[in-house]
């Protein structure tokens, strides 16, 4: 008969180790350790312990930040999973040597120590510079679009919200009129049933939030030249209704920029808009903020793609001597590699196919078919009619305009009003306006396009894909932190300031040698 060793898994033993041990010579726990044990690093976070004299004794920030690193790293951001990990997980339970903290302590600790966090992101990237991480050659940003902790069913304009209020009270309305006209709807006493009081209640609850959120928030508005009411949300009112490549979500837009040397991230934050236009200027100060203020005016580039494309900021860029490439969304369209790839068209038209404006719009006779004199102020339509002026002073993008409507009786009775006009006429005629050559404005974006055509624009471009990109790919995908799980831009910056604090430590610990900055 055979003679086995015993092998009984259902029994409790007791491990003779030593926590340092357990974390490894080189690894990404006894990175954690050896960086995180340094004071200086943490003095923004002792400042808010107050518990000297009163009080139960705190957690260490360095222990607390040690778990959550890691357990980024692993790709958990669950405040209960980390809490269970402490209990069960041997490398957790080293980096949290052996205490076991609530789970509204980690998660309060992300939550209650924003500042802290911006502060901790900035010495750690002076690390990595003083590691030599940083090339200070060529900086890139871009964005990706997370959910966060809100519910796009609760979004809408202030009138579109009241509405819905509306209906909800109007439901709750139908359900009682139909209990009290349906006897078999009746409880013994004479009052709803219990489901039916539920859903009563249910739905006036929700229209009360509604109402709620209207009387103490005013309309948000859009961050656009023309500045116009935005869709607010009641769960997170700075946070956004967005349009992925997956479908819509409510979430924040996470903006980052970073290193070409070694995909260090120089700063990053997010944005509770889907537009990323406004974002270019704060991101350029964050820059600034973190690498010195004179940055650009040593020979670096800076690269970011179509979608910070605008007038406003090619103005912005070329007053500030910054030397960028930031093409417009046309670029590729000019660029004969692209027009002769049989790939690209084949792309392209697949696009299509997916965009809501994939059908044409009606085309009209075009301004250029009215015969304008500027000097005499004076404008005649294809129609042979006169129409009338209506001043110089027009803004546009690339100067002032002078503008000309038709009169509404000629554009209500012309044969070429099918033609010449969008929508039939109601309250006015047709609207031209034509450039003033005398007051016209530098176009930034014409500079800007001349330069990304170029040959060197062109190869400096091409570099913005290897220097970003990755970074996306570690973070959301690698990583899989690819949700904000905090409301609020200060809360949700503070959580992608750590996802990226996650792979620039990565980068110090697989690039450079531990004792050096330990």
């Amino acid at each position: 008969m055979s003679n086995f060793l015993d092998d009984n898994l259902n029994q409790s033993v007791f491990f003779d180790i030593n926590y340092l041990e357990v974390l490894g010579d080189n690894t990404f726990e006894y990175c954690l350790y050896r960086l995180l044990e340094r004071d200086e690093l943490l003095e923004d976070f002792y400042r808010r312990y107050k518990n000297e004299r009163v009080g139960r004794k705190a957690y260490p920030p360095a222990l607390m930040l040690r778990i959550i690193f890691y357990a980024y790293y692993r790709g958990q951001t669950s405040s209960r999973v980390i809490a269970r990990y402490c209990k069960t997980d041997l490398k957790f339970i080293a980096l949290a040597s052996g205490h076991q903290p609530h789970f509204t302590t980690i998660a309060d600790f992300v939550s209650d120590n924003c500042s802290s966090i911006q502060s901790l992101f900035h010495k750690v990237l002076l690390i990595c510079d003083q590691s030599g991480l940083i090339g200070k050659e060529h900086f890139a940003i871009d964005g990706c679009k997370l959910p966060s902790d809100a519910s796009k069913q609760w979004s809408g304009t202030h009138a579109e919200l009241r509405k819905k209020s509306d209906k909800l009270k109007i439901a709750a309305q139908k359900i009682i009129e139909k209990h009290m006209a349906n006897d078999a709807g009746k409880s013994d006493d004479g009052k709803p049933g219990k489901k039916e009081q539920q859903t009563i209640d249910t739905l006036m609850n929700n229209a009360k939030k509604i109402d709620e959120f209207l009387s103490n928030n005013k309309p948000r508005m859009g961050k656009g030249k023309r500045s116009k009411e935005v869709q607010s949300n009641i769960t997170d009112n700075e946070s956004a209704k967005m349009t992925t490549s997956k479908g819509t979500i409510q979430g924040v837009a996470c903006i980052t920029a970073s290193d070409e040397k070694h995909q260090i991230i120089i700063h990053a934050q997010a944005f509770g808009q889907g537009q990323e236009q406004s974002t270019l200027k704060p991101m350029i100060e964050g820059i600034r903020q973190h690498t010195g203020e004179q940055i650009f005016d040593t020979p670096v580039v800076l690269t970011a793609d179509t979608g910070f494309s605008s007038e406003e900021n090619m103005e912005y860029l070329f007053k500030e001597n910054i030397d960028a490439v930031v093409p417009d969304n046309q670029f590729r369209k000019r660029n004969p590699v692209f027009a002769e790839s049989d790939l690209y068209n084949k792309q392209k038209e697949q696009r299509k196919k997916t965009r809501k404006d994939r059908r044409q719009g009606k085309v009209i006779i075009p301004s250029s078919q009215f015969a304008v004199d500027l000097n005499s102020n004076t404008c005649i339509c294809p129609a042979g009619k006169e129409m009338l002026y209506q001043g110089n002073h027009f803004e546009g993008v690339a100067g002032k305009y002078s503008r000309f409507k038709g009169r509404l009786n000629d554009c209500r009775e012309c044969e070429l009003q099918g033609q010449c006009m969008m929508k039939s006429v109601k309250e006015h005629g047709r609207q031209v306006s034509f450039l003033n050559t005398e007051q016209k404005k530098t176009s930034y974006l014409k500079l800007m396009q001349q330069k990304i055509d170029s040959d060197a624009g062109r190869r400096i471009y091409s570099r913005r894909m290897w220097t970003i990109e990755p970074v996306f790919g570690n973070i959301c995908s690698n990583k899989r932190l690819n949700r904000i799980s905090l409301r609020g831009e200060s809360k949700a910056t503070a959580q992608w300031l750590l996802y990226c604090m996650v792979h620039n430590i990565e980068k110090l610990w697989k690039n450079t040698e531990i004792p050096q900055w330990g």
